[in-house]
């Protein structure tokens, strides 16, 4: 047996092909391929739920079987204790649950108060002494423990709020918002489900009419007690006839009946509908810290629990980090301090250095929930670990990948294997080993169409994924901006954004970029917000211009699809009532008297009852996990054989669930069924052809769920003059899949409507008609909009990062430089992350890459090699602006600095001196993952991303963002003062100017 890999055979879970994969112990795998290839049916559903089951079974004898998964095959070997990251959108809905209570810090900052605190008198809230004893009050006080910090224990808890930090009310001003309009014109425009209800509305009518109380007059004219009764209601009964019954009711008031129906409410769909009534304030009592004035008094280095709660992670840590430094800080709490100073520097890491403890779950963007997630597993130090990863760079800006693949790679050379989902270019160009599923989705998948490492897959034709990184983005034919009408909207606040305004052209589509927790979010549900209540009342479209040429708006969230058993793909889209109908209207039908529900596997009657219309049968193995087979009664059809024998032009009830979506497009079309034409017309057009009908939405990928929820909002409002706000579509799929969104973008444009959508997908960026990037930085750095303009404007941009990435991606390597005239930013110096300055001094320096298209190995001897900046880690270093050798190397993303030992001064002349189409010619060396020759035997390697380059007189200075960096500790750099005192090495002498050093 090969203990160096992970060997699977036989793979035959859901729409995979007897597939047989060899991955490599200890590497960065990515597993690619377009959605729906079989990606997740190959790594989560089948390894990693097997290896769950073998190390969850090994752990007790009692515990044989704990996997949950549906996978087949005939072998797999090899297999390491799993850890999974997968994606979660919501889960997250406790109002209690925070940052510091996710990731656990909440409960080290409680333990580090219990001990290290000094009680306050609970009197008067003043010091005590060493023996707790108030000397003013003559009081004694309990010594502090984790429990007196805590807002859910009863000893911490503020009584008044109950620990929550703030009190909700009914707010008079958001009900009545504008007391000019009259009481009918108050229930004609209340929210659907609030006190607009019938029954509410016809007793207070009845009510009305017995007190006088006049219906068409504003409400300000009222006199108090008419306000009065409106409001808290009276004791009378009245009989109300409603539906041909009638009941006996008391009107309670309006805010009688609001906060009786809030408080009764069974569900979060149900509150939500009272949202928009409800004002929310810190509670009087605590200030909004939750706790109770004695455990908020409490201080730990002259700083409070709520303090350490509010700072902003990267400020409180660096204050506990001085603390341990100057020993301000007791014994006993030291290495807890040192523990919470970790784990904080894992999340500022990932680039969430900017989020508070106290932030609530539910208010972080997907990208920053991704990344947190990440961070509990680097604070875990497990090595011989399998990492599986779901898309780890979903909903997240290409400022923020860099950061993700440094902590994957961490994990990697802790002595950990990296499995990870991604559709990410950068990702997929940064990996050790390639798998790519394909070559279709579906029944068109399920096949190894590649494995190894990135080098050979772009040499490969028949690879989706190979074209894909090879492409430019999408051509599209803009708006004509000149002829445009537009929408303007100002005064958009919601968390971070505060009075921000947005112009967008109508007709078009709006990108929305920026950082991950920038705003964008928050941005598009005020603007959604706005547009909607200015539809709903012209009064409230003061803030809007340009609304009138507007008839609906509707916001296309990300979440979840339904994943029941029993959901399938018609069921979801909404035609399954149609299909049924269809069948039930047939003369078979009616001549065996059926109905519709004889075609529905949820009812009895027609289903077979045998395996309850599933078509699979359970089989309960006892000690050992569930099995499921084709049920022997309905072969897997389904339905009992009375309802098979119905037929529909030749098909029955089965025939037609099994058909695909392409298949029964022009089958129903023929039948003249408009309405499921239309609806599959739009899988269709999402690249969802390849599926059947009565395909269960359990077995559907990430990418497959992602399209059926736009489908299925879009075949709701497929209209004129609709605002349609979409939030990160592209989210998991493929690049060969984005042109399916791209061409649906377009028919709804051609039909009179506008698309707004949050993207972090530069090839969708690059072909809008219109970018609002948001910023400059996340949380409390951003909430800005930066910039408000076509595509081109924002390439031109100083101050935005998406830009800076934009003309990377469009332009190649040196594009991102500062435009001529504009000096470059600089800090002080400092060391690169991982240990690369170790690499640095005084060594002789070799920078190789390859040449274009060719991959032909190129390298030159650099001088000046300097770290540049600790965050983000940079190094830099000049060549002459003539360099043929740099120019060649700088047209790939990708360069590698090689550091020569003691035992390779050969080498050092050879690149210094011989003609550059020679260099490699008696040197040995091997391509790194990204596709960069190594020299081998090198003291000392880093790889680097290029980042900007700078023409400075003669000469460029290039810049280079490290991604890794490795060093061999047993041997000593070679220095160039070891080779003499001349500069054919590239390096500068010390009586020589910085531009003369060079090397070309």
């Amino acid at each position: 047996m090969n203990h160096d890999s992970i060997v699977l055979e036989g793979v035959t879970t859901h729409n995979l092909r007897s597939v047989d994969v060899t991955l490599p112990k200890g590497k960065f795998i990515v597993a690619a391929g377009v959605s729906g290839s079989g990606k997740s049916s190959l790594i989560i559903d089948t390894l990693f739920e097997h290896s769950k089951s073998i190390y969850l079974g090994a752990l007790s004898s009692r515990s044989l079987d704990l996997g949950d998964g549906d996978y087949q095959f005939d072998r797999i070997a090899g297999t390491q204790p799993p850890v999974a990251l997968r994606q979660r959108e919501g889960g997250y809905s406790n109002p209690r649950s925070t940052v510091g209570t996710l990731t656990g810090i909440d409960g080290l900052y409680r333990i580090l108060f219990g001990a290290a605190s000094h009680p306050v008198c609970p009197a008067c809230f003043g010091p005590t002494g060493a023996d707790l004893l108030c000397p003013d009050c003559g009081i004694y006080t309990e010594p502090h423990s984790a429990q007196h910090f805590s807002p859910n224990r009863r000893e911490g808890k503020c009584l008044r709020c109950d620990g929550v930090g703030e009190m909700v009310g009914f707010s008079l001003d958001r009900i009545i918002p504008d007391p000019s309009r009259t009481l009918k014109e108050i229930w004609d425009g209340a929210d659907s489900g609030t006190f607009a209800v019938p029954n509410c509305r016809k007793v207070f009518e009845a009510m009305a009419e017995d007190t006088g109380i006049p219906l068409d007059h504003p409400f300000a004219r009222l006199t108090d007690g008419q306000r009065e009764r409106v409001l808290h209601g009276s004791d009378t009964v009245y009989s109300i006839k409603l539906s041909k019954v009638t009941n006996d009711f008391r009107f309670e008031g309006i805010l009688g009946f609001l906060e009786r129906a809030y408080r009764n409410a069974s569900s979060p769909a149900r509150r939500n509908a009272f949202s928009n009534y409800l004002l929310r304030d810190a509670c009087p009592a605590c200030d909004g810290g939750r706790l109770r004035t004695e455990s908020l008094k409490a201080t730990v280095d002259g700083r409070t629990f709520p303090q350490f709660q509010q700072d902003e992670l990267s400020a409180s840590t660096e204050r506990l980090r001085d603390a341990l430094a100057e020993g301000r800080l007791p014994g006993q709490v030291r290495e807890l301090a040192k523990e919470i100073v970790k784990q904080c520097a894992n999340i500022a890491q990932v680039g969430l250095g900017h989020l508070q403890l106290r932030r609530p779950v539910v208010t972080l963007s997907g990208g920053e929930l991704q990344r947190l997630l990440l961070a509990q597993h680097l604070a875990s130090d497990l090595t011989g670990v399998m990492y599986v990863l779901d898309e780890p760079t979903a909903g997240l800006h290409d400022a923020e990948t860099d950061n993700i693949l440094a902590s994957l790679r961490r994990l990697r050379d802790l002595g950990n294997t990296v499995i990870a989902i991604e559709h990410d270019e950068a990702v997929i160009a940064a990996a050790d080993w390639v798998v790519e599923l394909g070559p279709g989705a579906g029944s068109r998948g399920g096949e190894v169409v590649f494995e190894g490492p990135v080098a050979e897959l772009l040499k490969q034709p028949d690879s989706p994924t190979a074209k894909a990184l090879h492409s430019r983005p999408a051509a599209r034919e803009t708006a004509d901006l000149g002829d445009a009408e537009w929408l303007d909207v100002r005064s958009l606040t919601r968390n971070n954004i505060e009075d921000q305004s947005v112009r967008l052209p109508l007709r078009g589509l709006t990108c929305v970029t920026g950082v991950s927790g920038a705003g964008k979010s928050s941005l598009v549900a005020g603007l959604h917000d706005k547009v909607k209540a200015g539809l709903k009342d012209a009064g409230a479209a003061g803030d809007i211009d340009g609304i009138k040429h507007l008839d609906d708006v509707t916001y296309v969230e990300k979440r979840p699809i339904g994943r029941s058993s029993r959901s399938t793909l018609a069921t979801y889209i909404g035609i399954g009532d149609h299909i049924r109908d269809a069948f039930a209207g047939s003369e078979e039908a009616a001549e065996r008297n059926l109905g519709r529900a004889e075609f529905s596997t949820n009812v009895v009657g027609g289903r077979c009852e045998a395996c309850k219309g599933l078509g699979l049968a359970e089989v309960d193995m006892t000690l050992f996990r569930s099995e499921h087979v084709v049920c022997a009664e309905c072969d897997g059809r389904r339905f009992q054989a009375h309802v098979l024998e119905v037929r529909l032009d030749d098909r029955n009830i089965h025939d037609v669930l099994s058909m695909t979506v392409e298949d029964a497009l022009p089958w129903f079309d023929r039948l003249g069924h408009a309405k499921v034409v239309k609806a599959l017309t739009v899988l269709d057009e999402f690249g969802l052809g390849y599926l059947p009908l009565g395909s269960s939405t359990t077995t559907l990928s990430g990418g497959e769920a992602q399209r059926l929820n736009l489908a299925s909002e879009l075949n709701k409002q497929r209209r004129r003059g609709t605002l349609f706000i979409f939030d990160e579509p592209t989210r998991g799929l493929h690049p060969a899949d984005t042109r399916h969104l791209l061409a649906l973008f377009e028919r709804l444009i051609a039909s009179g409507n506008t698309i707004v959508a949050i993207e972090h997908n530069l090839r969708v960026v690059a072909v809008a008609d219109w970018v609002i990037d948001v910023g400059p930085g996340a949380g409390r750095a951003g909430g800005k909009v930066i910039h408000c303009g076509t595509p081109a404007e924002l390439r031109a941009s100083e101050e935005s990062t998406t830009a800076l990435h934009l003309r990377r991606a469009l332009e190649g390597p040196t594009a991102a430089a500062t435009p001529a005239g504009r000096p470059a930013r600089s800090g002080p110096p400092a060391s690169p992350p991982a240990g690369a300055n170790d690499v640095l001094p005084s060594a002789v320096a070799i920078v190789t890459g390859c040449d274009g298209d060719a991959a032909a190995p190129r390298g030159l001897t650099v001088a000046s090699l300097t770290a540049v900046s600790e965050e983000p880690g940079l190094i830099g270093f000049l060549v002459q602006a003539t360099s043929s050798s740099w120019a060649s190397i700088a047209s790939r993303p990708h360069f590698c600095v090689n550091i020569l030992s003691d035992e390779q001064p050969d080498i050092a002349r050879v690149f210094a001196r011989t003609r550059p189409d020679l260099r490699f010619d008696d040197v040995a060396w091997v391509a790194t993952a990204n596709g960069c020759p190594r020299i081998e035997g090198a003291f000392g390697l880093i790889e680097c991303r290029t980042a900007a380059s700078y023409r400075m007189g003669d000469h460029l200075l290039v810049l280079g963002k490290v991604l890794r960096t490795e060093t061999d500790d047993d041997r000593r750099p070679l220095r160039h003062d070891g080779l003499g005192r001349d500069s054919g090495y590239g390096w500068i002498l010390a009586d020589e100017p910085a531009e003369a050093g060079a090397a070309t």
